[in-house]
């Protein structure tokens, strides 16, 4: 992260032609290591895969409300709010595989964080469209508060 930053302040025009392609090989490298985590603990991973994904779908759906409901509640805008739920409810399951496999050197504490890798983005998904099914868009939800008030003053209505 910090050479991201430093590569972006010595080198913006680089940094900005990089932005897709490490995007890119972001996504792969993720998909790697949570690949060559299932793959080789596949037995184990099959053994517990329904107390595993019970509680993994559990904590994201948890994650994602919490992050969504939390900044709503603080009067946060509706387009912040989605940012903050996914932010905090897409958690770096990579991160935590090599952690428990190198750190700590534990296959079986890798084994929630690669089940959570692959259910946490069709979680999210169905969140994302129940978030959106819900309300407005937010550029349509603000279009719409900016011509509330001129509505109401063609209606008669009192300005609130």
């Amino acid at each position: 992260m910090v050479l991201g930053m430093l590569v972006r302040w010595w080198r913006p025009g680089f940094a900005d032609r990089m932005d897709k392609p490490v995007r890119i090989a972001s996504v792969v490298i993720l998909v790697i290591v949570i690949a060559g985590a299932i793959v080789s603990n596949l037995e184990l991973l099959l053994e517990n895969f329904g107390s595993l994904a019970a509680i993994t779908v559990l904590f994201c759906v948890l994650s994602l409300t919490i992050g969504y409901l939390v900044p709503r509640l603080l009067r946060v805008g509706p387009a912040q709010s989605i940012a903050s739920s996914f932010e905090i409810g897409i958690h770096n399951a990579t991160l935590a595989i090599v952690i428990a496999q190198t750190v700590i050197g534990s296959v079986e504490m890798s084994l929630p964080a690669a089940v959570y890798g692959v259910l946490m983005f069709f979680v999210a998904l169905g969140f994302g469209f129940l978030i959106r099914r819900r309300g407005p868009a937010p550029e349509r939800a603000d279009a719409a508060a900016d011509a509330m008030p001129a509505a109401r003053a063609e209606a008669g209505e009192p300005a609130s």
